[in-house]
């Protein structure tokens, strides 16, 4: 991995490592107004449209709930860690059957072994291009759920436990497993059915969390690693620029300079543009895996 020294001055540095708590708390309180908006929306005018609408932004915003935790894991939300591990659990990674600490080890693996046999991401993106049909399939089951399913599916059966010797120890394993993935549940489930709107909890959370949640997902795990130019840390990450429209679905919180984030893991998100911009002024801002728009990484990726 590059030393960020080399790449930055000392005062450039101490920039990007400044921290504003209060950003990442008004994100996720953003985050979950959104949320709210989608269910209410849909509650006061139901319809077709109000539905897919409403589920766009929802699915959007868990997508969202999964990158502020990724900020979490590397304790970026919050200088003091018992709150940053509150936020990144309970308000991001439990609510979408998820765990900070058990991804932070996952995680940092990745950021160590990027792109190698040793990356525990790189079956992401060893498909990678893939034909137009390919693709396409990829993305029908997106939308249909299946891809979601199966990911539930399995988080499921492997909380079970099978290497328990009992029905008991199964119970046990289930729910030391996902008991915060469950109480985040009941609370969004009462609260809906403290608004008379019980049945939207299947209709609003879980549809966009198999669908719309499964699509975005893919597509930014896309657009980070698959067929970048090279094996070193200016070339086998990309940065994908785009517009504000663009990046409030597929790239919420900044999470589009990705190689920024890759070349400097202590500068949270809000700080990620600004580190763009520090390196357009660099003789070696050339070198860099830099993508102007999706629509030419998926021309890249699909052949």
């Amino acid at each position: 991995m590059i030393n960020p020294n080399t790449l930055l001055s000392s005062k450039e540095i101490a920039i990007l490592r400044q921290s504003k708590d209060w950003k990442n708390y008004l994100a996720i309180l953003s985050i979950w107004s959104q949320i709210a908006l989608g269910f209410f929306l849909f509650a006061v005018w139901p319809s077709v449209f109000t539905f897919l609408i409403s589920s766009l932004i929802i699915g959007t915003r868990q997508f969202a709930l999964v990158i502020l935790m990724h900020d979490g894991a590397h304790n970026l939300i919050s200088k003091n860690k018992r709150v940053n591990d509150f936020i990144s659990q309970w308000l991001c990674a439990y609510p979408m059957m998820t765990e900070t600490n058990t991804y932070r080890s996952y995680h940092l693996k990745h950021h160590k072994h990027t792109e190698t046999d040793q990356d525990p991401d790189k079956i992401l993106t060893d498909p990678f291009p893939v034909s137009k049909a390919s693709f396409s399939r990829k993305i029908l089951r997106d939308l249909l759920g299946i891809s979601g399913l199966r990911r539930y599916i399995g988080y499921f059966a492997s909380a079970w436990g099978p290497n328990e010797k009992s029905l008991i120890g199964n119970f046990r394993h289930f729910f030391s497993k996902l008991y915060g993935f469950l109480i985040c549940q009941l609370v969004i489930l009462s609260a809906l059915t403290f608004f008379g709107q019980a049945w939207l909890y299947l209709l609003l959370w879980w549809v966009p969390k198999l669908t719309v949640f499964s699509l975005f997902y893919r597509l930014r795990n896309i657009a980070e690693h698959a067929c970048t130019s090279g094996e070193e840390d200016f070339t086998n990450t990309r940065t994908t620029l785009s517009s504000k429209w663009f990046k409030y679905f597929i790239a919420p919180l900044n999470v589009n300079y990705h190689l920024e984030h890759h070349l400097f893991m202590f500068c949270p998100w809000y700080n990620l543009p600004l580190a763009h911009q520090m390196l357009r002024e660099k003789d070696f801002y050339k070198d860099l895996e830099i993508e102007n728009g999706y629509l030419n990484v998926f021309r890249k990726v699909i052949i």
